[in-house]
């Protein structure tokens, strides 16, 4: 992924073919998952092809599935096909976990070494003894990044995942980094070699994507897992994104983000689409979008402030982010975008908060992932699709990361693959009936998460508070 990553001109990008991939085949199994995704079955459900005309993809912050959908189950008939594997009890050491407000004014460091530690090489011992970081500072701090929120702050998130949507349990994020490399995953199938959150700062501040910005050691990505550091590398890369393939393809597109330059702006960290006209700022536009039918084929969603991310320590109101995400996916389904258009919600990335599913790992990976790189693949993170072909009151239990996205919209637009991680993800295929009738949609949340009146009443903006 990251290591075929070189810098490739304009040109090349936008009469790019498929690629090629230096994965070689490898064979072991798969630790602490239901299934390989070397034997995924597709069902006949139909194809998006001719059914999808508009996805949108809503990218929120550093949440597991632990943590978030703890004890979850889509119906009232609780077996493995309708609940979410999470735990109380943490199998490995036996401690249990705490009950923490998603309000609770705290956070977790969560870089590449810090998962190195929890991992442990498997034995998924290091949550124990990690420490939250309190947003007052006082040592130590009494909150635990070994807890989960309980459902009654997650009400509309279960609404989602019930009603109108399914909620995937073995979604993992593909990098075992911070929020940058994950997003960038999430437009690319891979990070460019970029494996930290500094970055961004490199690369965005003074508003300048150019080789004269400050270099950053980083990992060497042709190394095996852990990793070992490279040489220091400049910013602001240049590599193939799925916006290429969109334009290439004559397909719309827009990346909704908070700033210009952020740790949730990935396309302002590539050197041919700084400052494109398809990224704008404040995300809260595409309320606007979706409302004059101006909504592009394709949208990327990020948070407009740190305080509706759900990124822990950074707001005071548990719903806040709920409310955000159910704005926008009661616009579309209140409107006649319904009917052709599939919502992802998704998080980056763990956060440094507890999961108990080992993610697949380099040394330990079944066939089709090839040659993964030394991040590839961090912990569990929810991811719920909504759609008027959801497949409702169930959960997916499929092993897949969130690039699988990339794949839905390479199907539905008759696109060629990235030749990056979208090649060995499974789609969400299993999670749509394209063959069945449009379902009509049931709007979540209260009157606060009414698109009209969300947009008088949220102008919120910020900075992050702790993203390391």
């Amino acid at each position: 992924m990251n290591h075929r990553s070189a810098l490739i001109t304009l040109g090349l990008l936008l009469t790019l073919g498929a690629g090629c991939s230096s994965r070689t085949g490898t064979s072991g199994p798969l630790p602490d998952t239901k299934q390989s995704l070397s034997r995924v079955v597709r069902p006949a459900n139909g194809s998006p092809a001719g059914v999808l005309t508009h996805i949108i993809f809503i990218i929120q912050e550093n949440r597991s599935t632990d943590n978030l959908f703890n004890g979850f189950c889509a119906s009232t008939n609780h077996n493995s096909n309708t609940c979410a594997a999470t735990v109380t009890v943490d199998p490995y050491t036996g401690k249990h976990l705490k009950v923490e407000s998603m309000a609770a004014p705290f956070g977790a460091f969560h870089d590449h070494s810090v998962f190195v530690n929890q991992y442990d090489n498997g034995k998924m011992d290091g949550f124990s003894n990690w420490p939250a970081l309190c947003e007052s500072n006082p040592t130590p701090c009494l909150y635990s990044i070994m807890g989960y929120v309980p459902s009654s702050e997650t009400q509309i998130y279960q609404q989602l995942a019930t009603v109108d949507g399914e909620l995937a349990d073995e979604n993992f994020s593909p990098a075992s980094a911070p929020s940058v490399p994950n997003h960038l995953y999430m437009i690319a199938g891979e990070s460019g070699g970029y494996d930290s959150d500094h970055w961004a700062i490199a690369s965005g501040v003074g508003g300048n994507c150019g080789v004269t910005q400050k270099v950053e050691t980083q990992l060497l990505m042709t190394t095996a897992f852990p990793g070992q550091n490279g040489n220091p590398s400049p910013p602001c890369k240049d590599f193939p994104t799925i916006f290429d393939l969109l334009h290439t393809a004559g397909k719309s597109w827009t990346y909704y983000s908070n700033d210009n330059a952020g740790f949730w702006s990935p396309t302002q960290m590539i050197q041919h689409l700084y400052n494109s006209p398809n990224f704008v700022v404040p995300s809260t536009q595409i309320l606007t979008d979706i409302s004059k039918g101006k909504l592009t084929d394709v949208a990327f969603v990020s948070p407009y402030s740190p305080s509706v991310s759900d990124h822990p320590g950074n707001t005071t109101d548990p719903k806040a982010g709920q409310t955000w995400v159910a704005s926008i996916v009661n616009a579309i389904g209140q409107s006649a975008y319904w009917n052709n258009t599939a919502v992802i919600v998704t998080w980056d990335e763990w956060g440094g908060l507890y999961d108990h599913v080992k993610p697949p790992l380099t040394g330990h990976n079944p066939s089709w992932m090839g040659n993964p790189d030394p991040m590839e693949y961090s912990f569990r993170v929810p991811l719920v699709v909504a759609s008027a072909y959801a497949r409702l009151h169930r959960v997916d239990h499929q092993v897949r990361s969130f690039v699988s996205v990339l794949k839905l919209i390479e199907e539905t637009f008759s696109l060629p693959s990235l030749g990056t991680l979208d090649q060995y993800e499974p789609g969400l295929d299993n999670m749509f009936d394209f063959t069945a009738k449009p379902r009509p949609y049931v709007p979540l949340g209260g009157s606060d998460a009414q698109p009209s009146i969300y947009l008088r009443s949220h102008h919120a903006t910020g900075s992050l508070k702790n993203d390391d």
